[in-house]
Order: structure tokens, then sequence, then C-alpha cells
């Protein structure tokens, strides 16, 4: 319960700017993943325009809290008879802005939107209030955000995604 009608409006007008940040936070990462997709199709596009390699997009919704239920593109990459699917997980995640998961018959890879200097994952915690201030932990110091290539737990470090260790992770996927 509100003591006053102004603290109920104040509460109220606080919730809507809120879902405005979240809303921004959706768009950015929705142009960070279009980002992504088009690194994905310069390392292949050799292989595409050569017609060894066909690429399309389909529609996947991801729901995540305070964000919603929203439409992303999925991307997968067939390469003769293997296909290997690249879904987005989304961005309101522990230690990343944005997930990609690329699945092939024989595994899958991670693919992380992270600081451009991280290395590995580091956790940061933050209070409660603060968080109130700020959208998913995002922070003003840290601008550029890269794509890098995640290895498996427990020893989790990210790698440079540049074409050879993309190529070599679709390998890993696609080939065993």
């Amino acid at each position: 319960m509100y003591d006053t009608f102004e603290d109920f409006v104040n509460q109220q007008a606080a919730k809507v700017h809120s879902t405005e940040d979240w809303i921004q936070e959706r768009d950015n990462w929705l142009e960070r993943l279009d980002e992504f997709y088009r690194l994905v199709e310069s390392f292949l596009s050799k292989y595409v325009d050569e017609g060894k390699i066909n690429i399309s997009r389909s529609p996947k919704f991801i729901n995540e809290e305070f964000i919603g239920t929203y439409e992303v593109p999925s991307l997968e990459v067939r390469i003769g008879t293997v296909e290997v699917r690249f879904d987005p997980i989304g961005t309101y995640l522990i230690g990343v802005k944005g997930r990609v998961d690329m699945h092939g018959p024989h595994g899958s890879v991670k693919f992380v939107l992270v600081p451009n200097t991280a290395s590995a994952p580091k956790i940061r915690v933050v209070e409660r209030e603060a968080m109130e201030h700020n959208v998913a932990g995002s922070s003003p110091e840290l601008t550029e955000w890269i794509w890098k290539i995640s290895t498996t737990p427990p020893n989790v470090s990210y790698i440079e995604l540049e074409e050879e260790s993309f190529l070599s992770a679709i390998l890993e996927v696609a080939n065993a």
C-alpha cells in the first residue's frame, strides 16, 4: 500500500521509465544480434557465393524477465547435408550482454557479447538500490561490446571471434 496518492503516482511513473529502459536494452540487443549475423555471413560469403553453403533466417520468440516476449531471427547454415543452427538466447543474462548458441550434429558452441577487454567472465555485485537506476547491470564505463567465443566450464574463457576461430567452431559442431 502507498501512504499517499503522490507516492503511488511516483511509483507508477518509475515503472514506465523502467519499461522504456528495457525496450531500449532489447532494441540494442537486436542490433547487436544483426551485427553478429552479418559477421557470420561475411565469414561464409566465399562459400555462399560458390553455392556450397546456404544461409537462411527464421523467426524465434524469446521471453525474458522485464523485457517480455519478443521476436528474434535464428540463423540456419546448411553445408551439404549438415545443418548448423544459431539460436539466440537473450540479453538479460548474468555476466554477458547477449548470447547465441550454435548447434550442430556433434555439439554446441556459445558466442557471447562481452566487453572488448574481457578474457574470462567477471561477476560484479551491485546493490539493489544502485541496480534500480541502471538497466541489466550495464555499466557506463564499459562502452565497447564485442562478440567472442566462450569455452566450456569450469574454466570459462573468451576467444577472439575471427574468421579462423569461427570456421574452427563450425567444424567442431558439424564434423566432430
